[in-house]
């Protein structure tokens, strides 16, 4: 008989989950991923905040530091101060706060072995724009929760994040 089985990644579903006493921001984007990695595609997701309405901001998790890439190119492209938070290294229940809060969680990469940030966001109920790369639309399908676009192509997360975001 079949004794193959495939088993999903494991996600602490008691820790990410969504909760109704968490307002979502309007116009919050959230991202995790490091900019020094360029497959994790944040400088396309900067230069579509870039094209995006001023009330749009953008959260990434990532280290912080003064010379950061995603600032860099967010001063670059015109992007004001206010409208890039980068958020250092957090801890996982403030994590899943802000999954909780996002209007929108963006997953830009280029390539991705599993997509950790699209599977937690999904389970706290975050709605998920990500890449059509790796294993992203098989995370999306299996979750549900989610809108795919080409990798690699800013014009093409716009317009996504902008239907979703002003309607």
């Amino acid at each position: 008989g079949e004794r193959l089985h495939m088993l999903g990644n494991g996600l602490d579903t008691e820790l990410f989950r969504p909760d109704p006493q968490v307002a979502r921001v309007p116009g919050e984007l959230l991202c995790v991923g490091r900019t020094s990695d360029p497959n994790k595609g944040v400088a396309h997701l900067v230069r579509a905040l870039a094209k995006l309405p001023p009330e749009v901001r953008l959260v990434l998790v990532d280290e912080d530091h003064p010379l950061h890439d995603a600032r860099k190119l967010a001063a670059q492209l015109g992007v004001a101060p206010e409208r890039l938070r980068i958020t250092g290294r957090v801890e996982t229940d403030e994590l899943v706060r802000l999954y909780q809060r996002a209007s929108l969680v963006v997953v830009p990469s280029l390539y991705e072995g599993f997509g950790l940030p699209a599977t937690e966001a999904m389970a706290c109920g975050a709605p998920v724009v990500a890449s059509r790369a790796g294993a992203l639309p098989e995370v999306m399908e299996t979750g549900g929760g989610g809108l795919l676009v080409a990798p690699g192509d800013p014009d093409a997360l716009l317009k996504v994040i902008q239907n979703l975001v002003t309607n």
